[in-house]
């Protein structure tokens, strides 16, 4: 697209389309690096904030007809998405290549711009006029200013312009729908380290390859919180253990004093931060030196705020599929590092685990069979009888991106065996790390069905709760575990305003149902938990909840 205008006279269109590679998966509010990125890019070439209609997809779905006389109005509509994963999403659904297709069909002759790790697909979306890349801001420059990418060996240059970008693209976060409610992820490197990459991974085919520098990540932490931003999380790269890695005897090791000076920066940098969460872990990385590897936990641990998760991408327990997709960790290693982090992670505070391992396992891989399902059971159940914790466990199945050839999975079998993850390990897991009389702080409610209200923390992977009542969304709220599921819990609000609750609320409490929640509901207003207990004639056992209990009269 030749430029006719100046970047100053230019009005475009910048669709938030993420919320979709692999690390985002159950992430509540989140705005990723790639679109901040790009509108930072955007403001230094001189083009006006008010020139610039944001939106995120999900708002494009809530007001289709607005959004489309905006872009029909502008010079381009900019779309910037991830990889698309499959699985259920809450609080945001990722733009689908259906979606990027309607879109440009509907706006034409507008041109639509795509950018962002959905380019590495290497597949062609009808609709899009211009493919800009895996790092849209840079692309963007081009073609907008003139200004010319760096050469694809000069990382120092890449990394310098994300710096820039990084900063001017702060201002993006007060824009987002959910500000300031929102996870800022922050991106350490890109690309693998490693020199032979897992044969089903989408980090080989990144082209461009560069490490950001400590001081730029901190300035950029410092950008975001001044504008009010509270919740980060070091995402975006394979392996945060490798960050500022050291290469001896061919191999890479972690390197703690860089890993400290980073977590101490951003906390300087954001003094009142409430979540600073981490992503991705190769086990193989912590148990390579597992003194530094312990060293650069331990680290983690005094920094970070409860209920971090550092994803292990064991992928299989199976060594035979493992050898076959060139995947580094072996089964063992991956048992070991669970150990480890168990012992330096696993204490709790404010109620919650400090950082436990997620498990990823993908399915479909080659040399996978039906055997590979019944090891990685046994793997698992490895786990629950050595007593360890893992925050989670997600199965999903392998995507043929690149030209990798998944092996075909019975869908009965497959259906079954996560089933028996979910009977056997899940919920036993979920009342291990999150016993009843948990107390979450700061539950966010996202969605509402019928009388049960969902809602989750902001961070890495938090756990789903649903609280009975109809609680609008939004609301923030302390809710007490009473119950566990396969892979979400049941909570109370804290406090539980006893003489406020509804009936449906007063029967979730234990042991009570609703025959006796509706005999507490018409001996309302209730004095105290003496009164509580002669109206129910000592039925109900009360000492677990007793401190969450509240008899204020409205």
């Amino acid at each position: 697209m030749g430029r006719t205008k100046n970047p100053e006279q230019l009005k475009l269109v910048l669709i938030d389309g993420y919320l979709d590679e692999p690390s985002c998966l159950g992430v509540p509010p989140y705005i990723s690096p790639h679109v901040r990125y790009a509108y930072g890019a955007l403001l230094d070439l001189g083009i006006s904030a008010d020139s610039i209609t944001f939106a995120t997809i999900d708002q494009v779905r809530q007001r289709w007809s607005y959004y489309l006389d905006a872009a029909r109005g502008a010079d381009a509509v900019i779309i910037i998405a991830g990889v698309t994963v499959p699985g259920r999403y809450l609080g945001g659904r990722p733009i689908s290549k259906r979606e990027i297709s309607e879109l440009g069909a509907a706006v034409k002759p507008v041109p639509v711009i795509l950018g962002g790790p959905i380019t590495l697909c290497g597949e062609d979306i009808p609709g899009v006029s211009i493919t800009c890349g895996e790092i849209a801001a840079v692309s963007l420059q081009e073609i907008f200013g003139g200004r010319p990418a760096p050469g694809r060996g000069v990382p120092e240059e890449w990394a310098g312009r994300i710096a820039r970008f990084a900063v001017l693209g702060a201002e993006l976060t007060t824009r987002h729908p959910s500000f300031p409610h929102i996870v800022c992820e922050l991106e350490t490197y890109r690309g693998c380290p490693r020199r032979v990459n897992c044969s089903f991974c989408s980090e080989g085919r990144k082209r461009v390859l560069y490490q950001r520098r400590v001081e730029d990540i901190v300035a950029e932490v410092k950008a975001l919180s001044g504008l009010g931003n509270r919740y980060f999380r070091l995402g975006c790269q394979s392996d945060l253990f490798l960050y500022g890695a050291e290469a001896r005897d061919g191999r890479l090791y972690p390197q703690p004093t860089v890993l400290r000076e980073l977590y101490q920066g951003i906390r300087q940098a954001a003094p009142d931060l409430k979540v600073l969460h981490m992503d991705n872990a190769n086990p193989a990385s912590i148990m390579r030196d597992p003194e530094l590897g312990a060293e650069v936990i331990d680290i983690i641990c005094r920094h970070n705020t409860p209920g971090d998760v550092a994803a292990f991408g064991l992928e299989s327990a199976d060594p035979s599929v493992l050898a076959a997709n060139r995947v580094e960790t072996t089964p063992e290693e991956t048992f070991a590092a669970v150990r480890l982090m168990n012992e330096i992670g696993g204490r709790r505070e404010q109620g919650i685990p400090k950082l436990l391992p997620g498990i990823n396992l993908l399915h479909g891989l080659q040399g996978e069979t039906p055997k590979t399902l019944e090891i990685n059971l046994q793997y698992l159940h490895r786990l629950m009888d050595e007593g360890l914790m893992v925050r989670r466990i997600n199965i999903r199945q392998v995507l043929p991106v690149g030209g990798y050839k998944p092996v075909p999975i019975d869908p009965h079998r497959f259906q079954a065996y996560k089933e028996r993850v979910n009977e056997e390990i899940n919920k036993p897991m979920l009342q291990r790390v999150f016993p009843k009389g948990t107390l979450l702080r700061e539950v966010r409610i996202e969605e509402v069905k019928g009388q049960v209200s969902f809602g989750r923390q902001l961070g890495s992977y938090p756990i789903l709760v649903g609280i009975p009542g109809e609680i609008p969304v939004g609301t923030i709220l302390d809710v007490g575990i009473i119950d566990h599921g396969y892979r979400s819990i049941t909570g109370l609000p804290v406090p539980f305003y006893v003489n406020k609750a509804s009936i449906a609320q007063l029967a979730a409490i234990p042991g009570m149902g609703r025959k006796r929640a509706t005999r507490v509901f018409l001996a309302q207003p209730v004095r105290d938990i003496q009164h509580l207990e002669q109206v129910l004639e000592g039925q109900v056992d009360f000492s677990p909840i007793a401190r969450w209990l509240d008899f204020t009269v409205q």
